[in-house]
């Protein structure tokens, strides 16, 4: 039905980024000496579904995926929901390039504590150094976010080790 609306939209190219906020960060990373692969992997999450994290880095102790979001639409909130909890122990982060904005225009919830209230690890962009050094050396640590309670937001929030240390592994690919 949409074919003619779609034959005017340029296709992405393999290994092409999705928005400027991914170029961006992949630039930062490559900066750090880091190696890291673009959409390698992909997990299931339900029967033939499959989620592909944005990036694998190599770390020192363990390989983790980071996830980066800008705008985080509800559909893609469950899709994360869906693939933690078939996959608990997967390392995997979410770097938010607005973690402080609502969910939605009637939601006190941001992004921020969405994560933290069901326990996936996040952080702000640009990715802090030592934030992802930590990552990269086998701790998994996640930003603390501000309770309804607090006046303001913070910018700079304290880190908190999250609790799973053992690695889940990616589905073969070549389907």
């Amino acid at each position: 039905m949409f074919n003619r609306f779609n034959q005017h939209r340029e296709r992405r190219k393999k290994g092409e980024f999705r928005s400027k906020l991914e170029g961006e960060i992949s630039q930062a990373l490559q900066q750090q000496g880091l190696d890291i692969d673009y959409e390698k992997d992909r997990f299931d999450f339900y029967l033939k579904r499959f989620y592909t994290p944005d990036f694998r880095v190599k770390g020192k102790a363990f390989d983790f995926w980071i996830e980066v979001k800008g705008y985080w639409p509800s559909s893609e909130r469950s899709k994360m929901l869906a693939v933690i909890q078939r996959h608990p122990t997967l390392p995997i982060f979410v770097a938010l390039q607005r973690p402080h904005m609502r969910i939605s225009k009637t939601s006190k919830t941001s992004y921020c504590q969405w994560c933290s209230r069901y326990g996936l690890a996040w952080c702000p962009t640009p990715i802090p150094d030592d934030f992802l050094n930590a990552w990269v050396t086998g701790q998994r640590l996640t930003f603390r976010a501000p309770t309804q309670k607090d006046a303001a937001a913070q910018t700079e929030l304290p880190l908190t080790a999250t609790t799973v240390q053992s690695i889940a592994t990616p589905v073969d690919s070549t389907s």
